[in-house]
């Protein structure tokens, strides 16, 4: 009998021949069973995607490392660089802003006092008050004098003072990048650098003189401050409104888009459990060939 085989098992097959009907010569040469490993190859890729899709979905990122997207990722941590500059040079500006509204607080209590002080002094100009009138006048007047000083000194931000310092500038950040910075003056508004020692009302003229300096100094801080304070308010939410836009951009580059991985999960979950039934046929092929094998052998 003749008996012509070409038979591949799962990664080795055996080749067989028979040429004399009496005489069994048996030539073996093994083989590849390349069905099978085509199977594997492609169900090895599919599980490498679904584990990316999975990681993508649990984390609600695309970019997980650099080899996702080089280029991509490289933009994406440029404008996270630009997202976080921005978000705190907005608190920066909220507690610069804070800072000058703590100042505005002192500056209106000083320009009270002053008021006071200067109504004492027309209050004192009036020729039918006592001497003992003018004495109390007077009290009061130094009393108020000394409230600017105290306000003056006691009126800080976090330890920082700015209207009983040398005169100068504090910088602050208001911007993501640099030379994004904002100059805020500090004054020395106490009563005797304001020019309001030894106040009497002896010399009215000259007293309401040396209280109207004073008000035109703290007023004119306090302009200066309410015109920096509107300046960190805009620039906080421009910042707010900057950072939500380039947020935007961020996410569309770097966020995954969960419905779309779903998607891939299930198609490769399906690809995966087909391959798996494939790699089963192409792996019965051996139990074949075992019992040809064993059917020549008992001939």
């Amino acid at each position: 009998m003749y008996y012509p085989f070409l038979i591949n098992i799962h990664h080795y097959g055996v080749c067989i021949r028979n040429d004399h009907a009496l005489k069994v010569v048996l030539n073996l040469r093994l083989c590849h069973n390349l069905a099978s490993l085509n199977i594997y190859t492609r169900y090895t890729k599919t599980l490498k995607d679904q584990n990316i899709s999975l990681q993508r979905i649990s984390s609600g990122v695309k970019l997980n490392s650099a080899k996702d997207d080089p280029n991509a990722l490289a933009a994406s941590e440029r404008l996270n660089m630009q997202i976080r500059g921005m978000q705190m040079a907005g608190r920066n500006a909220q507690d610069s802003a804070s800072m000058l509204q703590t100042a505005e607080g002192g500056l209106d209590g000083m320009t009270s006092m002053l008021q006071r002080a200067r109504e004492l002094v027309v209050q004192g100009a009036n020729g039918t008050n006592t001497v003992s009138d003018k004495g109390i006048i007077q009290d009061e007047i130094d009393s108020m004098i000394d409230g600017v000083t105290d306000l003056a000194k006691n009126t800080e931000f976090n330890g920082v003072k700015l209207l009983s310092s040398t005169p100068g500038y504090i910088e602050t950040v208001i911007g993501a990048n640099s030379g994004d910075t904002l100059k805020i003056p500090t004054f020395d508004l106490t009563a005797d650098n304001i020019g309001l020692k030894d106040l009497v009302t002896s010399d009215p003229d000259k007293a309401l003189q040396t209280i109207d300096y004073a008000l035109d100094a703290i007023v004119g801080v306090r302009s200066k401050y309410g015109a920096l304070e509107n300046r960190l308010t805009d620039s906080y939410d421009n910042l707010n409104e900057m950072s939500d836009k380039v947020t935007g951009a961020e996410s569309s580059l770097a966020d995954a888009d969960i419905s779309e991985e779903i998607l891939n999960y299930s198609k490769d979950s399906i690809l995966s459990q087909a391959a798996n039934a494939l790699m089963a046929q192409t792996n019965k092929m051996p139990q074949d060939i075992l019992k040809v094998l064993e059917n020549l052998r008992s001939r």
